[in-house]
């Protein structure tokens, strides 16, 4: 696959872009990682400067689907996320968020996935796995989707379906 930015959504609280509650980001393919670039807002906070654990792992959650997308050539979601928090991420930080995919198969994807400051050190990492969204949701998803000259066409990573 080549490089690009990803599709985005309308509705995903991550890269929709009609969510009125939503990060509203956009998600790119580099050398066969999927990455992601943030600066974590006031919003985003749990202990006063401290960013809530939730929006980490949402981060690296949108990043390993993603990957695993691209990998299997299907919508997938989540089978199970596990995250091990390394030092805290302040508010107002700007963070490197990444996903890769470590084993594919038909049913299956393994991903890992690292959140990163400015330095490039870690602050945040995660493995996850997920799986194919059924048939008849992924038909549902591939509605969502927003068509844009700007990234990679939705349809040629997932196909007609999901």
């Amino acid at each position: 696959m080549k490089d690009g930015w990803l599709p985005w959504t309308k509705s995903c609280f991550v890269c929709g872009e009609q969510n009125p509650h939503g990060l509203r980001l956009r998600s790119r393919l580099e050398g066969g990682r999927v990455v992601i670039d943030y600066t974590t807002r006031r919003a985003d906070a749990g202990y006063r400067q401290v960013v809530h654990g939730g929006i980490a792992a949402t981060l690296l959650d949108e990043v390993m689907t993603w990957a695993a997308i691209v990998a299997m050539k299907k919508v997938c979601v989540a089978a199970e996320l596990t995250t091990r928090l390394k030092a805290p991420i302040g508010v107002g930080q700007k963070v490197g968020v990444e996903g890769w995919v470590t084993r594919a198969g038909s049913r299956l994807c393994l991903t890992e996935g690292v959140v990163r400051d400015a330095e490039g050190r870690e602050l945040l990492s995660a493995t996850g796995k997920y799986m194919p969204m059924p048939a008849g949701m992924a038909s549902l998803s591939e509605k969502d989707f927003v068509h844009s000259p700007e990234a990679l066409d939705p349809l040629e990573l997932v196909g007609r379906g999901g």
